[in-house]
């Protein structure tokens, strides 16, 4: 065969080869660039931002995210920050289009020369293609994959925006991402705030975070921090002078401090809404930010004041509390049963706002993230009276109407007589509606809503806030339908308000990443009861804590202006306390989630009232001390507590009465005429009645 022969081929193959080869090369990068963005998501892309929640105060509450991260602009950073990272990640940054080719060769010879494989060869480019897109594998295509897409990225971005991106965008440690994130983790304050050497430090970071923690390995964190500030120099960014200052001075970070959640229920009512409405990015992705209702300060009295209390009880009646205990409750295998140990829930709420100020449904979320002040319904016992007072006084009743509390029996069609009975099994005789409710006498409750009809009172309920469907029997005056907290402490607030509704809320705006207002709730009042009765209705149960089942309140130092009522249900199961000043309304619930004896006596008036007091006495410490104020066509005349007429001067038991204008009294009491005597009457002692 012929030398030319030969020499064609060879030619041939070689074409062959390096055609196959080329086509290889070509399906592998066609292969490797489908699992790349497109050119469009590269273009539209957004780092996932950490959402914030705020307090009505603009105090941050808790945080969601999956990455911790606080967008910043360029302009925003400090240029040590940005000079310092050129100068030591990439020097021909600006002049280079997302490969540094001089670079790159310049590690290949000195992989080849001291036969390590090349290290270092990534531009800042580069980095931010592998932070966006991908991830932190040692493998050829990932570094190909990072290529391309640094190649792209320089195609769709200007150099200073890549810049943004990666400062926004690189982690940091200890879960944040991005340099505000970082500069508020480690200084406590803006990423515009940095000085020299906390530039540098935070520079240093990217590289090996955990590395470098100044938690764990300061000494470490301090060398690279220096050989940041010894480039900076080099690249005569800064002085000799400046560099060596910023050397001598000591690395003094913030200590670690977790964001507590001081409302996490009331979080987790924010969380669920958001994810209904929003979905899942919005939340954990967005960067918005969510302004709320909540108080902190008020949160903290709550916490404080039901878990305290609740403590003592435990302690003093050595009712059992483990984390460990639960009871027996048959549930499927993805429920949990729920703790054994005695629960509380607190809802409290601006009247004429309906702002949600403080919410606690449970003594500790982790365990038991059921909220029971908005999902729990149980039974109200006495505190629903209101609705059956309410009825009635909306409906000519006066406050002064006397009624007998005596033994009673009512007929039930298709059913067997109702026979109710009083909390102390004790009768008073005649007595005043007034008198009645401070006392919380069930026989008169039965016997009005006998009158008034228990339809019509269901519907005063619902009206007020009560969203359960009631059945209309009797036994509804003594609470025997199940409400939740929130519905009974916003039904309250109604009186509060001047017979205005208002729907609770829990949000006040939604702001997203770029600004816009995504949602803003305004409170929508809506009147459902004439300011006169929500106002004598009020009145009468001022005398709950003034003299009735509430006075333990009285006791124990909260002495402004208040209203509200006791509620205890049959065999001591619930005890509640739902009352209101002018400008904040609370409600208290304690009891076991499964219905069982809490102990033996115990009423809304020794285990809920207690914790109302306490919470009342602090949230209400920077608000105005204000009165009810008497809406118009309000009138008072005294009448004789006895006969509920127009006291005499002769009345041994004189009231001064509140009236709708034109329904006091006009005939004089004549029962005390000639009585002189102060001690011919008998009146109930509420230091001996059950609950005081």
């Amino acid at each position: 065969m012929s030398i030319n022969k030969k020499s064609n081929i060879f030619l041939l193959a070689l074409v062959i080869t390096v055609s196959l080869f080329t086509g290889i090369l070509i399906a592998g990068l066609l292969s490797l660039q489908r699992d790349l963005p497109s050119p469009q998501a590269i273009q539209n892309f957004q780092p996932a931002s950490t959402v914030k929640v705020y307090d009505c105060k603009n105090r941050v509450i808790c945080e969601f995210y999956e990455q911790r991260r606080i967008p910043v602009d360029l302009g925003r950073i400090p240029k040590y920050l940005k000079d310092a990272l050129i100068a030591v990640e990439d020097k021909r940054f600006y002049s280079h289009w997302g490969l540094d080719f001089i670079r790159l060769f310049g590690a290949v010879f000195y992989s080849v020369k001291s036969l390590r494989s090349p290290r270092g060869t990534s531009t800042i480019t580069q980095q931010l293609a592998r932070n966006m897109f991908l991830n932190q594998e040692h493998s050829i295509a990932r570094k190909i994959k990072e290529a391309l897409l640094a190649l792209q990225l320089e195609r769709t971005y200007s150099k200073d925006e890549i810049l943004e991106l990666y400062f926004n965008q690189v982690y940091f440690g200890q879960g944040v991402y991005g340099v505000e994130a970082a500069a508020n983790t480690y200084f406590n304050k803006h990423a515009w705030e940095l000085t020299l050497p906390e530039c540098a430090l935070i520079a240093a970071l990217p590289k090996a975070p955990e590395y470098y923690s100044p938690y764990t390995n300061i000494e470490a964190l301090a060398r690279r921090r220096n050989f940041f500030l010894a480039m900076l120099y080099q690249n005569k960014k800064i002085s000799r002078k400046e560099m060596e200052e910023a050397i001598a001075t000591p690395i003094n970070v913030a200590p670690k401090k977790p964001l507590k959640n001081e409302a996490p229920y009331f979080v987790e009512e924010v969380r669920k809404y958001l994810e209904q409405r929003y979905g899942y990015d919005f939340i954990n992705r967005s960067g918005a930010q969510i302004y709320t209702t909540l108080d902190l300060d008020m949160q903290r009295a709550a916490n404080k004041a039901l878990e305290n209390f609740i403590a003592q009880l435990e302690k003093d009646y050595k009712i059992k509390h483990n984390k460990l205990y639960y009871d027996s409750l048959t549930v499927n295998d993805s429920t949990p049963p729920p703790p054994g140990y005695l629960q509380g829930a607190l809802v409290a709420t601006d009247p004429e706002t309906g702002f949600i100020k403080a919410m606690i449904g449970g003594r500790d979320f982790k365990q038991s993230p059921f909220n029971r002040a908005t999902q729990a319904k149980r039974q109200a016992g006495s505190a629903f009276k209101v609705f059956v007072w309410t009825t009635a006084i909306d409906n000519g009743f006066l406050a002064s109407d006397l009624e007998i509390d005596e033994p009673l029996t009512l007929s039930v069609p298709g059913s067997e007589p109702y026979t109710p009975a009083n909390f102390d099994f004790k009768f008073f005789g005649p007595i005043t509606l007034r008198r009645a409710l401070a006392l919380s006498r069930n026989i008169v409750a039965v016997r009005l809503i006998s009158r008034l009809g228990p339809e019509v009172v269901a519907h005063y309920a619902n009206l007020m806030g009560i969203d359960e469907i009631l059945k209309p029997f009797y036994s509804l005056a003594l609470g025997a339908s199940e409400v939740t907290l929130l519905e009974l402490t916003r039904a309250f607030a109604v009186l509060a308000d001047e017979g205005t509704k208002t729907t609770p809320i829990m949000i006040t705006k939604i702001i997203d990443a770029n600004k816009q207002v995504v949602e803003e709730n305004t409170p929508e009042p809506q009147p459902v009861l004439s300011p006169q009765t929500a106002y004598i209705v009020t009145d009468m149960l001022k005398s709950v804590i003034d003299e009735g089942t509430g006075y333990a309140i009285r006791l124990l130092g909260f002495d402004r202006p208040a209203a509200g009522k006791t509620g205890t249900t049959d065999d001591y199961t619930d005890a509640w306390f739902v009352g209101f000043t002018p400008n904040l309304a609370c409600g208290i619930w304690v009891g076991y989630d499964q219905k069982k004896t809490i102990f033996h006596g115990a009423a809304g008036g020794n285990v809920a009232a207690p914790i109302w007091a306490e919470f009342m006495k602090e949230a209400t410490m920077n608000l105005p001390n204000e009165d009810f104020i008497a809406p118009d066509s309000i009138t008072y005349a005294k009448i004789c507590e006895l006969t509920g007429l127009r006291a005499s001067p002769r009345c041994p038991k004189v009231r001064l009465e509140v009236f709708k204008l034109g329904t006091e009294p006009k005939e004089e009491c004549t029962v005390h005429r000639f009585r002189t005597r102060r001690d011919d009457f008998e009146f109930p002692d509420i230091r001996s009645y059950p609950g005081f």
